[in-house]
């Protein structure tokens, strides 16, 4: 069998050296690491991982967990931590706990106690939160990303949603509209229940007198449709909607166009996240916050390898941008960002 001491050898170079390449960690020349690497393929070398972890009592694994996959927000939260994941030797497990079955969110925090991941990188919810006992019986980092629930620990990133949804409600009032309605979500979630409160702040300010309609609706662009087409029809003289997500932001235009109103003329429309379904939308890109998700994810895989290695961090929240498309009127008038 094929040994690190054997390539070693064969390429005289140091066994830490091709530890380095074969891991992707270190430093070394780019000739090197290639050298090494044709000489793994060739040999056919194979890391044996569970005696690596059995000598220094780690795994490299670390258990990613987010509640919906088919979503360009969380690909590229995920693309983040893989980036640091990678070049620090290593692996995600990533899990996808279905939020309202409790046997589903037990099963996996089960599986992640039996994989012995190093650390837990996840957005939690209600369903998870529910399992804290079990999950900090594992003993390891648990960094939360976007919400934030104290049993799970006190390691988090977040965005500015309150501030960022507040901006929101300027930016609508600054392009003329006075009839300002929003679509939210289930506020259980601290972060939709910020944004309400950001929007509600922002709206208080400037209209002290004015109560906005808000209504709730499911996390998804059909139940935005029937939620906002009542809310459109019960308040006919609104002229904008701050949706709680890019969802609710999309569910409102084709509630809107199908009631026969003209966007952004008779209704302007600002959501949150940037999702690659709104911006990149060929006729209304939508206008809405931009959550640096990229960013969000390198930073929490960085916390998480600190925090392995016993290092202090700081939990951080992140400014997100309003960025002003073609589902808001007279964008020229709109000074705060």
């Amino acid at each position: 069998m094929t040994t690190l001491k054997n390539i070693a050898d064969s390429l005289g170079v140091s066994i830490r050296a091709v530890s380095y390449a074969v891991n992707g960690t270190g430093r070394l020349a780019p000739d090197t690491r290639k050298k090494i690497l044709e000489k793994v393929l060739e040999t056919g070398y194979v890391p044996n991982a569970a005696a690596r972890s059995l000598v220094t009592s780690k795994s490299k694994l670390i258990g990613v967990l987010v509640p919906i996959l088919s979503c360009s927000f969380y690909g590229r939260i995920l693309a983040g931590i893989e980036s640091v994941a990678r070049k620090n030797g290593y692996t995600l497990l990533l899990m996808n706990p279905v939020e309202n079955n409790e046997d589903d969110c037990s099963t996996v925090c089960l599986q992640l106690l039996q994989r012995k991941v190093d650390g837990i990188i996840l957005n939690p919810f209600p369903g998870i939160a529910r399992e804290a006992d079990l999950l900090l019986k594992l003993e390891v980092p648990i960094v939360q990303i976007k919400n934030f629930f104290p049993e799970l620990g006190n390691h988090s990133l977040k965005v500015s949603n309150f501030e960022s949804a507040k901006k929101a409600a300027i930016a609508l009032y600054q392009s003329g509209c006075r009839n300002i309605g929003m679509i939210a979500h289930n506020q259980n979630s601290n972060e939709i229940y910020e944004r309400y409160s950001g929007f509600i702040a922002g709206l208080k300010e400037l209209m002290p007198e004015y109560v906005p309609p808000v209504y709730e609706s499911s996390v998804d662009i059909q139940g935005v449709h029937q939620v906002a087409k009542k809310m459109l029809s019960e308040h006919p003289g609104l002229d904008a909607v701050f949706g709680a997500s890019d969802f609710a932001a999309i569910g409102t235009a084709k509630a809107a166009l199908e009631l026969g109103l003209k966007i952004p003329e008779d209704i302007s429309i600002i959501g949150f996240d940037n999702l690659n379904i709104a911006a990149e939308q060929l006729i209304y890109p939508f206008s809405t916050i931009d959550q640096p998700k990229e960013e969000m994810g390198i930073y929490a895989m960085e916390m998480m390898i600190d925090l392995i290695n016993k290092k202090s961090v700081e939990s951080k929240t992140f400014e997100a941008p309003l960025i002003l498309r073609e589902t808001t009127k007279n964008n020229h008038l709109i000074t705060i960002r």
